[in-house]
């Protein structure tokens, strides 16, 4: 009743698995990472300074500044 369930563990072992194709594995996988770093790389955007989180607290600021003497010239 209070047996906790143990983790399954198979080993599993592809079917097509060759010594010879571990080496060509680590080749692909080295040239994937370098592929991925370049392409990475070049569509990196800087970030928008209109964007920015600081940028966006100190307008909304400013919106209420201005809203509350444009209030006063209204009354």
């Amino acid at each position: 009743m209070l047996n906790q369930r143990k983790n399954k563990r198979f080993s599993y072992k592809p079917r097509f698995q060759d010594s010879e194709s571990d080496s060509h594995r680590e080749a692909s996988r080295d040239d994937l990472e370098t592929k991925w770093t370049k392409i990475r790389g070049n569509t990196k955007r800087k970030g928008n300074v209109l964007t920015s989180l600081p940028a966006l607290i100190i307008m909304l600021v400013s919106l209420f500044v201005l809203m509350y003497i444009l209030e006063g010239y209204i009354k």
